[in-house]
């Protein structure tokens, strides 16, 4: 089927895929609001670190999800509906089996790990919640392996409507238990949340795949075998993505303290959310490349031009936006402009822009399954990441735990984007297109001069300075998007599809 003829499914998935990510980010923005009123900035920093140490046994998952939305976009183009029943099946009993083992070694691992990190007065609440943590990661790994089968049907609009559900049931949840039981009601929240959110995707799996059974029965070897071809390479990469939150927040709680920890997750929830908008909407794109390679390779490159031109059109202005505006979220967030909090956005930002903009490259990696550079880059990430964070944060404290996340974030990227293109052929003036010059030059300028102006503002009534200079940046960043030509061509592309 020629791709013109696809952009409709493309173009919902994308569309549910913004809009989930938007909803789940105003939720989780009055969730975080909820929890420093109720339970403190530094018992919000014990739920992230708790957070982190389990997140390790993600591991297990990983390769298999990128493999398994490949590798049923792969069935399915060639109509092997039992293919892909025996796929799913295979990555949900290995997944199970393995997480289970990974979890019950874990859990004494990052027990200890906790109790040399944490004061001893907070040890018992973080002991508490780990086993609830443990058992809701499993679930949403299990979750996981569920939407990639839908993923890979290109169903993405689906899993979308899953995940913004179980975000609003999470808040709601979050209301009731965490006033009672304090961070084991948010423990509790999570775990229902994650059980909820299995039994709706497993119905919509079922529905979409007719041999799919209710419980997985069938383990087939040369596709386990296949998946896992493909899936140890992802599944380094995503060990070493894995490994830089952890290391990060262990060695920021040691130099800089539990509360610095929850500045930084902050911090790390607002820039990392407006890069979900960007990113998870371009990664819709994984099955489409993977069932091009099938069908029309030859409209890959295309592919990565447009997407990499469209990534740079909405990346560098939103990320002007959302440095300006880490005044206003402090303010909302945690009651007071805090210098930290705003620190470590403008930090955040510049290392998750060099990650957005390596996104279309490391899409198609994934959809072709070329992934010897993109494994590099993210190795150099996680190795840099603790060696500068250690002497970083021994040397100059907990800020410099940061700067050095973000720069080791950014230099691996950097090498995967450069890879993509020497390995291709592809002109490296690509890179910075000459119709979004504007675009760069008004992001620039409006971040430069609106952050001091509203990091020192306190009146934000309705036609306050502060409020007319939020409408003065947006209109200077506005008028060069309004007369981009990609703009009336996105414009065009989705009126005619929704008058289609």
């Amino acid at each position: 089927m020629p791709i013109e003829m696809k952009r409709r499914p493309i173009l919902l998935n994308a569309a549910t895929t913004f809009g989930q990510v938007i909803g789940s980010a105003a939720i989780l923005f009055f969730l975080y609001r909820f929890l420093i009123r109720s339970i403190g900035i530094e018992r919000l920093g014990i739920w992230s670190l708790v957070l982190a140490a389990t997140s390790i046994v993600t591991l297990a998952n990983s390769g298999f999800s990128v493999s398994i939305v490949k590798f049923v976009a792969k069935y399915a183009a060639r109509e092997n509906g039992k293919g892909v029943s025996d796929l799913v099946q295979t990555a949900l009993i290995s997944v199970g089996l393995v997480v289970s083992v990974l979890s019950a070694a874990l859990y004494p691992g990052a027990k200890w790990l906790l109790e040399i990190i944490l004061p001893s007065a907070r040890v018992p609440e973080a002991i508490a919640i780990l086993p609830l943590a443990l058992a809701s990661l499993w679930i949403n790994l299990i979750v996981s392996v569920l939407q990639a089968g839908l993923a890979g049907h290109e169903l993405i609009s689906e899993c979308n409507f899953v995940e913004l559900g179980g975000s609003a049931a999470y808040l709601l949840s979050a209301f009731l238990f965490v006033p009672t039981y304090g961070l084991l009601g948010l423990a509790y929240s999570q775990t229902a949340v994650a059980i909820l959110s299995a039994l709706a995707t497993w119905l919509l799996l079922r529905r979409r795949i007719p041999h799919f059974p209710f419980f997985p029965r069938r383990w087939n070897r040369k596709l386990f075998r296949e998946m896992v071809g493909y899936g140890l390479h992802f599944e380094f990469i995503t060990m070493s993505q894995a490994m830089r939150e952890p290391v990060t927040k262990a060695l920021l709680t040691k130099f800089g303290g539990l509360a610095l920890v929850g500045y930084y997750d902050l911090a790390s929830r607002w820039v990392v959310n407006f890069r979900e908008m960007i990113v998870q909407t371009n990664q819709v794109l994984v099955p489409t490349v993977s069932r091009l390679r099938e069908r029309e390779p030859g409209s890959i490159p295309f592919l990565y031009r447009e997407s990499y031109r469209l990534i740079f059109f909405i990346s560098i202005p939103s990320f002007a936006i959302l440095i300006a505006l880490s005044p206003l979220a402090s303010l909302f967030w945690i009651g007071r402009f805090e210098p930290v909090f705003i620190t470590f956005v403008v930090l955040l930002a510049a290392g998750w822009l060099t990650n957005i903009l390596a996104n279309p490259a490391y899409v198609v990696d994934l959809g072709t399954g070329a992934l010897k550079w993109v494994s590099a880059g993210c190795a150099v990430t996680a190795i840099l990441n603790a060696a500068l964070g250690y002497f970083g944060g021994k040397h100059w404290g907990g800020t410099a735990v940061v700067a050095a996340s973000v720069f080791s974030l950014a230099f691996g990227y950097m090498i995967v984007l450069a890879s993509y293109h020497l390995e291709n052929h592809v002109p490296f003036a690509q890179l910075l297109p000459k119709e979004s010059s504007g675009i760069v030059i008004a992001s620039l300028v409006g971040a430069l001069i609106f952050l001091p102006f509203f990091s020192h503002s306190k009146n934000w009534s309705l036609l306050s300075p502060p409020v007319v200079a939020l409408a003065a940046l947006l209109a200077m960043i506005a008028i060069p998007m309004w007369v981009h030509p990609l703009r009336k061509r996105l414009l065009h592309w989705v009126f005619s599809r929704v008058a289609a």
